[in-house]
């Protein structure tokens, strides 16, 4: 992941935190997780696997488009249950 990609993941979960005042504890709170893997998410020190990631924008309320990033092919990269990033279309 390029850190044009990193920022703008960053961007959109910090922003989305932001725009519904919440912390980062709060999400935690909120997702069962902890607030330290909540920083490393929103910072793109790690990418959360396809289940923790529904689970954070679900507490957020918001869709994983939203919330994630996209390439240039309009596919969604988060972790798989394997170290390589696992890909997934988006939905039309």
């Amino acid at each position: 992941m390029d850190s044009e990609t990193k920022a703008e993941m960053k961007t959109r979960i910090s922003k989305i935190l932001y725009d519904k005042g919440w912390t980062e504890m709060e999400l935690s709170r909120r997702t069962g997780l902890a607030q330290s893997y909540i920083n490393r998410v929103k910072n793109s020190r790690i990418v959360p696997t396809v289940r923790t990631a529904m689970r954070i924008c679900k507490a957020l309320d918001v869709s994983v488009e939203d919330a994630f990033v996209y390439d240039e092919r309009g596919l969604l990269l988060l972790s798989g249950s394997h170290p390589e990033i696992a890909r997934f279309e988006r939905r039309g």
